[in-house]
């Protein structure tokens, strides 16, 4: 069965790796840019689907951002805005897309999590709390939509050497967190997409509505 992927954040980091993992073992690939899917804007959201004509089987909910503030500090701008991106435009996307893979019988939906929904690092309560929460939006999919054969689960990377890991943390920072692993190292964006791959694959038939952590060991201290 030919089969198209949704990949969001594609054009970095592990989306690009996702991305790419899938495209070489045929999958087509749609990698939609902030200019045509703009997950910041829930109008930009709604003209994507309207305009999607593709059969899409494969959801892969990559984008996300995270912008480090205290949680006292937090401004209600940084709050609202982190979750609707991480959070609301997924749940959009999901209610677009999962009635047509129902109807087709078949689907694959992996969103990105985090370590850090579930262990807490100071400042960052908005993208910990966001990433929670697209969790539990997963596990609902699972329930609601296994009975139509769709599989859906959260993977939650650890430390991965993204653009977002060294904007957030400084060299200093980073040799901490390679410390805090007991792999002793972060991980690559392919050993993410090597999983994420396998997961949103036929060989994938009975895992669903799980958030498993690819992280070195990090949440086993």
């Amino acid at each position: 069965m030919s089969s198209t992927a949704l990949v969001t954040g594609a054009a970095r980091g592990i989306g690009r790796s996702v991305a790419d993992t899938l495209e070489s073992k045929g999958i087509r690939v749609l990698r939609p840019g902030r200019q045509e899917l703009d997950l910041a804007r829930s109008e930009s959201v709604s003209a994507y689907l309207s305009g999607l004509d593709e059969t899409v089987d494969i959801l892969v909910l990559n984008a996300g951002i995270n912008n480090p503030e205290p949680l006292q500090d937090i401004s209600a701008e940084n709050w609202s805005g982190t979750q609707q991106v991480n959070v609301s435009a997924n749940l959009q996307l999901l209610q677009g897309l999962l009635p047509r893979m129902a109807a087709a019988g078949y689907g694959r939906v992996v969103a990105l999590s985090s370590v850090y929904a579930h262990r807490a690092r100071a400042g960052r309560v908005a993208y910990s709390s966001s990433k929670a929460a697209i969790e539990e939006v997963v596990r609902s999919v699972a329930v609601e939509y296994g009975p139509f054969g769709v599989i859906a689960n959260c993977v939650a990377p650890g430390f991965v050497l993204t653009d977002l890991t060294y904007q957030n943390n400084d060299a200093k920072q980073l040799d901490a967190l390679a410390a805090r692993i007991p792999i002793g190292r972060l991980a690559e964006p392919v050993e993410i997409a090597r999983f994420i791959s396998w997961l949103v694959s036929a060989e994938n038939s009975y895992i669903t509505g799980q958030s498993i952590a690819i992280d070195g060991g990090f949440l086993c201290l």
